[in-house]
């Protein structure tokens, strides 16, 4: 039997409270993190109205958290959705947390409604909750005041946490193994004295770590896009997005750490401006033109998408008029360019003549994919490639600089 890892390891708090505040400002529903024994494992202050309430007592609270550990368990047994009644009567909604076939938790939206609820639900509320000594009419009023969701809200908003919360723990559970398994190739690589191979193995780290900040960055920008869809109830749209991200997060999660194809690469830069069309129209339109021959060229995975995130978010998104995305790619004698080219706001020529000296200006602007990309070519490749800016008018070009293929 396996022993059973505590989630507690494989979550960060600063990451699942930015979760649970976006959700609770989009949908109004806040969501528990918890342990595979129903104990919640984020403290956090989004609790509002009946939950916050019934919350408010240490008998209150007890129930509460045996009620999440129970639909916690259902949920783990159907390995799926759950949805049933807290102690109270108001409907729970959790997802299993499961890693490596084993069941570390639960996220729980507490407190629902389906519909609004009739006096023999007042009523059934009022008997379950009698002794916690609460007002009644008070405690009406917030019962009545909790949301009603559709099913269409209820689905999109299930897949998208259990999505998110899953990748989250899936990335930190497979960073752990890898570190313990670099720890293990370094004892070796150091008690055998190998100085060329102890450089390459830290030069492999630098690059990993680059990797796993560009990723936390992409995913809360992700998130917030679902959020505004839920927000506008556009919810048949926001499930075909959840659907265009699992393709997204599982290209992250299966390909950290290796180089990939410039094809694999294109196909995740199509289905994140899919995203962006069902959020914007046609304020976003995209076209690619890269020579057939390029198709196989090898780069390290999210070079594309973190470039094409800046030129929607910092060059169309803002501006009043349609924008456009083109993605060209080019071989010439001394390398190779790929080309991302936006009719946007432009970049400012301070930047454009400063980077990327100008990192820190950068970052402070949330540019941090341009600077991450330039870092990541540079140390796969060599300083002769990188990342290269350009802009005039309305049009912004940045460009990859990759070597050449290599002849036959």
């Amino acid at each position: 039997m396996k022993d059973r890892p505590e989630l507690l390891n494989f979550i960060e708090n600063d990451k699942m409270l930015q979760i649970i505040k976006s959700f609770n400002k989009a949908t109004g529903i806040t969501i528990d993190i918890n342990d595979n024994l129903g104990f919640p494992l984020v403290e956090h202050n989004y609790f509002t109205g009946f939950c916050k309430y019934i919350r408010s007592t240490e008998n209150g609270l007890r129930r509460c958290i045996e009620s999440n550990a129970s639909i916690g368990f259902h949920s783990a047994n159907k390995g799926q959705v759950a949805i049933s009644p807290c102690h109270t009567g108001a409907l729970l909604m959790a997802m299993p947390i499961i890693l490596d076939d084993l069941f570390l938790g639960s996220i729980t939206c507490c407190q629902i409604h389906l519909q609004t609820p009739d006096e023999k639900a007042i009523e059934r509320m009022l008997r379950a909750t009698k002794d916690l000594g609460f007002e009644a009419p008070r405690l009406v009023e917030a019962f009545k005041s909790i949301n009603v969701i559709s099913p269409e809200k209820c689905s999109a908003i299930s897949n998208l946490i259990q999505l998110i919360v899953n990748y989250i723990t899936e990335l930190n559970f497979r960073t752990i193994k890898q570190e313990g398994q670099f720890r293990k190739k370094m004892d070796n690589i150091i008690e055998a004295k190998n100085k060329t191979e102890l450089e390459n193995y830290l030069r492999l780290a630098e690059l990993k770590n680059l990797q796993t900040q560009i990723q936390p960055h992409f995913l809360f920008n992700t998130l917030n896009t679902l959020s505004v869809l839920i927000l506008l109830k556009r919810n048949k749209e926001a499930l075909d997005v959840v659907y265009s991200i699992s393709e997204i997060l599982r290209y992250n999660l299966d390909r950290s750490g290796d180089l990939v194809t410039l094809e694999e690469e294109l196909r995740n830069v199509e289905n994140y401006l899919h995203i962006k069309q069902i959020r914007f129209g046609e304020k976003v339109s995209y076209k690619f033109d890269i020579e057939e021959n390029l198709m196989s060229t090898e780069l390290p995975y999210l070079s594309l998408q973190p470039l094409v995130e800046n030129a929607c978010i910092h060059g169309i998104e803002p501006k009043k008029n349609k924008g456009y995305i083109l993605i060209s790619g080019k071989s010439l004698d001394d390398r190779i360019e790929i080309i991302v080219e936006d009719n946007g706001l432009g970049i400012p020529q301070k930047l454009i003549k400063n980077f990327p000296e100008c990192a820190e200006e950068m970052n402070k602007k949330n540019n941090i994919g341009l600077i991450n990309v330039h870092s990541r070519l540079q140390l796969c490749f060599g300083p002769a490639y990188g990342v290269k800016l350009s802009s005039s008018g309305s049009k912004t070009q940045v460009k990859l600089l990759l070597p050449p293929k290599k002849k036959a």
